[in-house]
């Protein structure tokens, strides 16, 4: 016997002893209201339809009708009471209809968690696909960067060991990408920008701004934004601590630089990217390199739908990106600061 028909032998039996009981309480306790007799019943039939489906609450019926015939006033199952037998019949079809519409619920259930089972493990093959491509993305911008950076120091010129060294902190970025973010955030299609530019902040003070008197400090309100978008912020974001420990700060000078992410001061819809450094200004980078830097640092901007402006105030070199939020958002604030 299968574990389907022996639960629907048992809810049949169930059924059967709930009809028997409800009959023979109403005869005993309230013999003269066949109203209530049938009130009693078509509950009867609701809960066991609801509970045991379609099969259950047939055989309800089919007791039910007995049970009725017998306890109303006549003989056998004759029913004279033309009042008593409309009731009678009323509660059969009500009880045939409650059955009906319980197998059909039943039916679209079964269906329903089919198809929901079936999504779940699609989404488990996603999901390890994925994690699978990022590893080997990881992996192969792992080598890329070692095998850049070995020609890097083979370069007889310094100006071709600039070039792949700037191509090689770009690919880092990249990188992070796949090592940091979390397997669930690109599933989503959304990362936490705040925390994905403090780990670019980290890896920055381990790399470019390493045995130097230089405090790097990172403050940032929370924001989810699409991971292309996170990507991009970090390229840009990448791109200015790099010319900044690069040329801001010659003969190992101290000096302090921040990076801030808040809401754009006057668009609900959009957020303000701020990078400053106290050092010798926008003169100290070198002409050719300094318009690549910032070609490519507009181009990325324009990419975000945003733009980006340098200024020097105060004595300070000051670089503002403003790009819009789409469907991202921003909730408190973090700070980290370590010299």
């Amino acid at each position: 016997m299968t574990p389907s028909l022996s639960r629907s032998l048992i809810l049949s039996a169930g059924a059967l002893a709930l009809i028997a009981g409800v009959t023979f309480g109403i005869l005993h306790f309230a013999p003269a209201h066949p109203l209530l007799l049938f009130v009693s019943i078509a509950l009867a039939f609701v809960v066991i339809a609801i509970v045991g489906g379609r099969g259950p609450g047939l055989a309800g019926v089919g007791f039910g009708a007995i049970a009725l015939a017998f306890a109303l006033p006549g003989e056998g199952l004759a029913v004279p009471d033309p009042t008593n037998a409309l009731g009678l019949i009323a509660t059969v079809m009500l009880g045939l209809l409650v059955s009906w519409f319980a197998g059909r619920a039943k039916r679209e259930h079964e269906l329903l968690t089919g198809e929901l089972r079936f999504a779940q493990a699609g989404q488990a093959r996603y999901t390890a696909l994925l994690r699978e491509l990022s590893h080997r993305l990881a992996n192969d911008l792992s080598m890329l960067v070692s095998a850049a950076t070995m020609t890097a120091r083979q370069s007889s010129t310094p100006e071709t060991a600039a070039a792949i060294d700037s191509i090689v902190s770009r690919m880092v970025v990249l990188g992070r990408v796949y090592q940091r973010l979390r397997i669930d955030e690109a599933t989503s299609e959304r990362v936490d920008l705040s925390a994905f530019l403090g780990n670019l902040c980290d890896d920055m003070r381990l790399t470019r701004f390493n045995m130097r008197p230089i405090s790097l400090r990172f403050e940032a309100d929370k924001c989810a934004v699409p991971l292309s978008q996170a990507v991009i912020v970090g390229l840009i974001t990448n791109e200015l601590l790099t010319n900044i420990a690069k040329h801001s700060y010659p003969d190992d000078r101290p000096g302090n630089v921040a990076v801030r992410l808040r809401p754009h001061p006057f668009r609900p819809d959009a957020m303000q990217l701020t990078v400053s450094d106290d050092g010798i200004g926008l003169t100290a980078t070198p002409v050719n390199e300094g318009h690549m830097g910032q070609r490519l640092i507009a181009a990325l901007a324009s990419q975000l739908g945003g733009d980006i402006a340098l200024a020097r105030r105060e004595g300070r070199t000051i670089a503002t990106l403003h790009f819009p939020l789409g469907s991202g958002r921003y909730d408190g604030s973090i700070a980290d600061d370590a010299p």
